[in-house]
Protein backbone atom coordinates (compact mmCIF):
# COMPACT_ATOMS: atom_id res chain seq x y z
CA UNK A 1 0.00 0.00 0.00
CA UNK A 2 1.63 3.18 -0.95
CA UNK A 3 2.47 5.58 2.06
CA UNK A 4 -0.44 8.32 0.63
CA UNK A 5 -3.12 5.61 0.90
CA UNK A 6 -2.03 5.04 4.51
CA UNK A 7 -1.81 8.57 5.73
CA UNK A 8 -5.40 8.91 3.87
CA UNK A 9 -6.61 6.05 5.61
CA UNK A 10 -4.98 7.17 9.16
CA UNK A 11 -6.36 10.98 8.31
CA UNK A 12 -9.81 9.82 6.97
CA UNK A 13 -10.85 7.04 9.00
CA UNK A 14 -8.53 6.98 12.42
CA UNK A 15 -9.35 10.42 12.92
CA UNK A 16 -12.80 10.16 13.31
CA UNK A 17 -12.77 6.88 15.29
CA UNK A 18 -10.54 8.36 17.77
CA UNK A 19 -13.33 11.43 17.60
CA UNK A 20 -16.16 8.87 18.08
CA UNK A 21 -14.51 6.97 20.94
CA UNK A 22 -13.80 10.19 23.33
CA UNK A 23 -17.68 10.87 22.62
CA UNK A 24 -18.72 7.94 24.03
CA UNK A 25 -16.35 8.18 26.70
CA UNK A 26 -17.85 11.02 27.36
CA UNK A 27 -21.29 10.42 27.13
CA UNK A 28 -20.56 6.91 29.49
CA UNK A 29 -19.08 9.45 32.21
CA UNK A 30 -22.02 11.80 32.07
CA UNK A 31 -24.42 8.59 32.56
CA UNK A 32 -21.59 7.66 35.62
CA UNK A 33 -22.41 11.28 37.00
CA UNK A 34 -26.14 11.03 36.95
CA UNK A 35 -26.14 7.91 38.80
CA UNK A 36 -23.55 8.48 41.23
CA UNK A 37 -21.82 11.76 41.19
CA UNK A 38 -21.51 14.35 43.89
CA UNK A 39 -21.97 17.89 43.38
CA UNK A 40 -19.35 20.63 44.60
CA UNK A 41 -18.81 24.24 44.22
CA UNK A 42 -16.06 25.35 42.33
CA UNK A 43 -14.07 28.35 41.39
CA UNK A 44 -12.28 29.95 38.24
CA UNK A 45 -8.99 30.53 39.41
CA UNK A 46 -7.22 31.04 35.80
CA UNK A 47 -8.08 31.92 32.51
CA UNK A 48 -5.66 32.24 29.78
CA UNK A 49 -5.27 32.18 25.93
CA UNK A 50 -5.09 28.90 24.17
CA UNK A 51 -1.39 28.60 21.98
CA UNK A 52 -3.03 26.41 19.29
CA UNK A 53 -5.99 28.50 18.81
CA UNK A 54 -6.45 32.18 19.77
CA UNK A 55 -10.11 32.21 18.97
CA UNK A 56 -10.06 29.85 22.57
CA UNK A 57 -9.72 30.68 26.38
CA UNK A 58 -8.68 28.19 28.31
CA UNK A 59 -10.79 28.55 31.55
CA UNK A 60 -8.87 26.96 34.95
CA UNK A 61 -10.65 26.35 38.20
CA UNK A 62 -10.36 24.21 41.05
CA UNK A 63 -13.06 22.32 43.30
CA UNK A 64 -12.47 21.09 46.92
CA UNK A 65 -13.52 17.62 48.41
CA UNK A 66 -14.83 17.03 51.96
CA UNK A 67 -11.45 15.99 53.54
CA UNK A 68 -9.98 19.23 52.35
CA UNK A 69 -8.36 18.32 49.05
CA UNK A 70 -8.46 20.14 45.62
CA UNK A 71 -8.69 18.85 42.40
CA UNK A 72 -8.15 21.09 39.52
CA UNK A 73 -9.67 21.10 35.93
CA UNK A 74 -9.65 23.20 32.86
CA UNK A 75 -12.32 23.61 29.42
CA UNK A 76 -12.24 25.83 26.30
CA UNK A 77 -14.33 28.42 26.09
CA UNK A 78 -14.75 30.57 22.92
CA UNK A 79 -13.80 33.99 22.77
CA UNK A 80 -16.33 35.30 21.22
CA UNK A 81 -19.31 33.64 22.25
CA UNK A 82 -22.28 36.42 21.71
CA UNK A 83 -24.85 33.76 23.59
CA UNK A 84 -23.06 32.39 26.22
CA UNK A 85 -21.65 33.91 29.13
CA UNK A 86 -17.96 33.63 29.29
CA UNK A 87 -16.30 32.45 32.64
CA UNK A 88 -13.69 35.72 34.66
CA UNK A 89 -11.46 35.09 37.69
CA UNK A 90 -13.78 34.29 40.72
CA UNK A 91 -16.70 32.81 39.27
CA UNK A 92 -17.91 29.96 40.76
CA UNK A 93 -19.16 26.90 39.01
CA UNK A 94 -20.41 23.48 39.66
CA UNK A 95 -19.31 20.51 38.82
CA UNK A 96 -20.16 16.83 39.69
CA UNK A 97 -17.52 14.01 40.46
CA UNK A 98 -17.34 10.55 41.30
CA UNK A 99 -16.39 9.74 44.54
CA UNK A 100 -14.04 6.95 43.83
CA UNK A 101 -11.96 8.82 41.27
CA UNK A 102 -13.07 12.70 41.62
CA UNK A 103 -10.24 13.29 38.81
CA UNK A 104 -13.70 11.80 36.86
CA UNK A 105 -15.69 15.23 37.11
CA UNK A 106 -17.70 17.14 34.88
CA UNK A 107 -18.71 20.66 34.40
CA UNK A 108 -22.56 20.84 35.51
CA UNK A 109 -23.68 22.57 31.93
CA UNK A 110 -21.40 20.39 29.75
CA UNK A 111 -22.92 16.79 30.12
CA UNK A 112 -23.05 15.09 26.52
CA UNK A 113 -26.61 13.77 25.72
CA UNK A 114 -27.72 10.94 23.81
CA UNK A 115 -28.51 13.33 21.10
CA UNK A 116 -24.97 14.81 21.01
CA UNK A 117 -23.83 11.06 21.17
CA UNK A 118 -26.50 9.50 17.90
CA UNK A 119 -25.80 12.67 16.10
CA UNK A 120 -22.06 13.15 16.52
CA UNK A 121 -21.45 9.26 16.16
CA UNK A 122 -24.07 9.33 12.84
CA UNK A 123 -22.07 12.20 11.19
CA UNK A 124 -18.67 10.78 11.38
CA UNK A 125 -19.94 7.27 10.70
CA UNK A 126 -21.00 9.31 6.74
CA UNK A 127 -18.40 11.28 6.41
CA UNK A 128 -15.67 7.94 7.14
CA UNK A 129 -18.26 6.28 4.81
CA UNK A 130 -18.05 8.79 1.95
CA UNK A 131 -13.29 8.81 2.59
CA UNK A 132 -13.76 4.94 2.02
CA UNK A 133 -16.02 5.63 -1.25
CA UNK A 134 -13.97 8.25 -2.60
CA UNK A 135 -10.83 6.45 -1.69
CA UNK A 136 -11.71 3.15 -3.23
CA UNK A 137 -12.79 5.08 -6.44
CA UNK A 138 -9.68 6.88 -6.79
CA UNK A 139 -7.78 6.23 -10.26
CA UNK A 140 -4.50 4.60 -9.31
CA UNK A 141 -2.05 5.63 -10.94
CA UNK A 142 -0.51 3.50 -13.87
CA UNK A 143 2.38 3.63 -15.76
CA UNK A 144 1.59 5.94 -18.90
CA UNK A 145 0.56 3.66 -21.88
CA UNK A 146 3.41 3.92 -24.66
CA UNK A 147 2.73 6.30 -27.50
CA UNK A 148 3.03 5.28 -31.00
CA UNK A 149 4.46 1.50 -32.18
CA UNK A 150 6.85 -0.13 -30.00
CA UNK A 151 10.20 -0.67 -31.23
CA UNK A 152 11.34 -4.24 -31.57
CA UNK A 153 12.84 -5.90 -28.79
CA UNK A 154 16.31 -6.24 -30.70
CA UNK A 155 17.38 -3.08 -33.19
CA UNK A 156 20.67 -3.23 -34.80
CA UNK A 157 22.23 -0.02 -36.63
CA UNK A 158 23.78 -0.38 -39.86
CA UNK A 159 27.14 0.03 -38.52
CA UNK A 160 26.78 -3.09 -36.35
CA UNK A 161 29.20 -5.55 -37.10
CA UNK A 162 27.30 -8.54 -38.17
CA UNK A 163 26.39 -10.96 -35.34
CA UNK A 164 29.11 -13.75 -34.91
CA UNK A 165 27.55 -17.46 -36.23
CA UNK A 166 29.19 -19.07 -39.64
CA UNK A 167 32.08 -17.27 -40.55
CA UNK A 168 32.28 -15.94 -44.65
CA UNK A 169 33.50 -18.39 -46.97
CA UNK A 170 36.88 -17.03 -48.12
CA UNK A 171 37.04 -15.33 -51.40
CA UNK A 172 33.72 -13.57 -50.10
CA UNK A 173 33.00 -10.16 -49.58
CA UNK A 174 30.45 -8.63 -47.25
CA UNK A 175 28.40 -6.25 -49.62
CA UNK A 176 27.52 -2.99 -47.99
CA UNK A 177 23.38 -3.08 -46.67
CA UNK A 178 23.26 -7.10 -46.58
CA UNK A 179 22.45 -9.04 -43.49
Amino acid sequence: MPMNAVLMVVFLVGAPLVMMVRLLLQHQLTLELREQGLHARGEVVRIRRSWTNGKHRIVEYVFPLPDGSEIRGEYKEHRNGLLSQRASEGDSLEVLYLPDNPHRHQRVGAEVGLFAVLTGVFGLVVFMSLAIIVMMNAPSKKAPAPRGPTPAGRLRTYDEPPPRGKPLPTGQQRQSGAY
